[in-house]
């Protein structure tokens, strides 16, 4: 849900999260990111997005940018589909 129109408010919580965390792994990250684990991405990317809250509130554009920047990914969206693909997708 956009709460205006620059920033993201996406429902959280301790399962969303854990998702995150199940299907960013140390592979994909190796693979497709400049890092090479989901914490040093989070760690790296926390002045855009403020981890693990009730809330996963980001400036679009900002955390964009910093997609391009340090994967092979145009969007965070993009970069969740491919990696939720690749965890739970057998093709």
């Amino acid at each position: 849900m956009k709460i205006d129109e620059q920033y993201v408010r996406v429902p959280a919580g301790e399962k969303f999260w854990n998702l995150l965390d199940m299907i960013f792994t140390d592979e994909f990250m190796k693979k497709y990111t400049n890092f090479d684990n989901f914490d040093n991405f989070k760690y790296s990317s926390a002045v855009m997005v403020n981890w693990g809250q009730e809330y996963m509130i980001y400036s679009e554009n900002v955390f964009n940018h910093f997609i391009v920047e340090s994967t092979r990914f145009t969007t965070w969206n993009d970069m969740v589909i491919k990696a939720a693909d690749e965890k739970f997708v057998k093709e």
